[in-house]
């Protein structure tokens, strides 16, 4: 498809969480490909078919969004650069100008920064908050003149609030906003809704609730809406999801498999914290017996490693049975850099999540169950099963050009 076919119109992305290590990498990430100083390896859109999409340039992304953390976005990307040695002086250097641009867009607010699990503070109350949001999302929009925003919460893992039933409708979770039940909304909540409200698509890369709720269902049915998550897939389960099917189409019975992942950036310091864990693990834990069809005994462990920053490792040991009930095992070691793995993803689905509303599409959005750990209403786990879709998805839309460019021609 040619570079004319491609939309002329930019895309706003607002991040919650728009200073950590992804967003940080992301921002700088977009601006090196768009100065040519590094190459698309990782970006699955640069894939065929999904290379013909006529989706917006990483170059036409316009960045803002909101963090608790008030060290400039430049600071954070030096700290990269610094400590996990991912961005090179070249590259940072290139982006500076860039990156204190889009500083300007940042809301600091730390009143975004309060645990359902409590104690936490009655003020700034929840409407407040989901006010103030959506304020700031319209302010972004008008002054960038952007048709398209699309909304991406990239925050650090946080407590469930314990389900109840207003969740599971509109009405409800406005009467909990209204009633600044701090202990059944949590930021997550607020993000979604915002977003929603607002009239952005929304993805949800953290294990945090949100898109899971019936009221987000409702809210974005009514607003003709794409959204989708939970939980970006980037080391040990992407790994298993990938393996798995192989032991299951040999007919080798896994007995046990074993995980031990440790990441040292904040994303792991929020981890150490039991209850912000309970969602990540569930997350990671549910994918064996999904693509076996029955349950191993499978131990999954999360440490805090500080010394290793933005990367991260996964020791796995995988016992498994074959031919004549011989026993025998294979293990793996998957070290990456946490952020590296999982910007990319994100502007894939940035600009694939745009696409879908430029189509009307609204509602759940299956082609990206590729990308999450726990994909929204996609039954099967297995990878290439997962990524099949977005291929499929890819083919079907590509079909459909040709005839919305006649149709358009002709008229």
């Amino acid at each position: 498809m040619s570079k004319e076919m491609n939309r002329k119109d930019q895309v706003g992305v607002w991040i919650a969480g728009a200073r950590g290590d992804i967003a940080s990498t992301m921002m700088v990430g977009a601006q090196a490909i768009t100065q040519g100083l590094t190459s698309d390896t990782g970006l699955t859109t640069s894939l065929p078919p999904m290379d013909r999409l006529p989706l917006a340039a990483v170059g036409q992304l316009v960045f803002g969004g909101i963090d608790i953390a008030s060290r400039p976005l430049l600071t954070a990307a030096e700290s990269l650069y610094r400590n996990s040695r991912t961005i090179s002086r070249e590259i940072l250097d290139a982006a500076t100008p860039a990156l204190n641009r889009i500083d300007k867009d940042i809301l600091v607010e730390s009143g975004m920064a309060w645990n359902c699990a409590g104690p936490f503070p009655s003020r700034p109350t929840l409407r407040a908050l989901t006010d103030g949001l959506r304020k700031h999302l319209r302010g972004f929009r008008e002054k960038h003149h952007l048709e398209q925003l699309v909304v991406v919460n990239l925050t650090s893992s946080e407590p469930e609030p314990e389900p109840v039933p207003e969740h599971d409708s509109l009405d409800g979770l406005e009467r909990l906003i209204d009633g600044n039940r701090k202990d059944l909304v949590s930021p997550g909540i607020c993000y979604i809704y915002a977003a929603l409200m607002e009239g952005c698509p929304y993805l949800n890369f953290t294990p945090n609730p949100g898109t899971t709720l019936g009221a987000m269902a409702e809210l974005a049915e009514r607003q003709g809406l794409p959204y989708y998550g939970n939980d970006g897939k980037t080391g040990e389960t992407l790994v298993k999801t990938a393996l798995a099917p192989m032991f299951a189409w040999r007919n080798l019975r896994i007995l046990s498999w074993e995980g031990v992942n440790m990441l040292g950036n904040n994303d792991g310091r929020a981890l150490k914290q039991p209850a912000n864990r309970v969602a990540k693990l569930r997350n990671k834990g549910n994918v064996l017996e999904n693509i076996l069809g029955y349950a191993p005994h499978a131990g999954i462990d999360i440490n805090y490693v500080p010394s290793l920053g933005d990367w991260k490792t996964a020791w796995d040991l995988i016992h498994f049975q074959g031919f004549l009930d011989v026993n025998m095992t294979m293990q793996f070691t998957w070290q990456g850099c946490d952020s590296i793995l999982a910007a990319p993803l994100v502007l894939d689905m940035v600009r694939l999540t745009a696409f879908a509303a430029d189509q009307g599409e609204s509602g759940l959005m299956p082609q990206l169950a590729a990308f999450f750990k726990y994909p929204i209403g996609v039954p099967e786990m297995a990878f290439h099963s997962q990524f099949e879709r977005l291929i499929r998805y890819t083919e079907k839309h590509l079909r459909q050009q040709p005839a919305a460019q006649a149709v358009e021609t002709a008229g």
